[in-house]
């Protein structure tokens, strides 16, 4: 019993500790705008996550950046360095096409 005790506490303060030193994902505030051949009205990112990257729902292009981020556009899924299209600084309204996004503080 007394081994199961000192199981339970190293466990709990090991979860403790786990947690403690965690920091909430950071999300930009506003949204992004873009649109896709297959919709006629203007799709929405609202508050995405720093560093998380964003598949667009088809062939995107016309974006614009109404976040406090930098939004890096990729040609593209899955957000791939070598397929880089732009940066957009917030407010940045633009025509690329694009496959993928994602958000950054610098």
């Amino acid at each position: 019993m007394k081994n199961l005790r000192k199981a339970l506490a190293v466990a709990v303060a090991a979860a403790a500790l786990s947690t403690a030193f965690t920091t909430p994902a950071q999300a930009a505030r506003g949204s992004f705008v873009y649109h896709v051949d297959w919709w006629w009205a203007p799709l929405e990112l609202p508050d995405p996550e720093d560093n998380h990257c964003y598949n667009m729902q088809g062939a995107a292009d016309r974006p614009t950046n109404h976040t406090d981020r930098t939004a890096i556009l990729y040609r593209g899924v899955d957000c791939h360095d070598s397929e880089t299209v732009a940066f957009y600084q917030p407010g940045t309204v633009g025509v690329e096409h694009f496959g993928s996004v994602k958000f950054v503080n610098w």
